[in-house]
């Protein structure tokens, strides 16, 4: 069902685009795909726990993630 309305979605947009050709007005800016990400909700199971500390393997994850910002 979701890929079928991907393609619904993609045909009215390309209808739309094609309409706004014809009668001269630009085309309005495209959909935003995906939101922003957010962190999981408190009390979620991969929420990070602040009790417990990093396993070494965490530790240096973190470390990776941190340094490429």
């Amino acid at each position: 069902m979701r890929l079928l309305m991907r393609v619904v979605h993609g045909c009215y947009d390309a209808i739309v685009a094609a309409g706004w050709m014809w009668i001269g007005v630009p085309v309005p800016a495209p959909r935003t795909a995906h939101p922003g990400l957010r962190p999981p909700p408190p009390g979620h199971p991969e929420r990070v726990r602040p009790d417990i500390p990093l396993t070494p393997v965490e530790r240096v994850l973190r470390r990776q993630l941190v340094s490429r910002n």
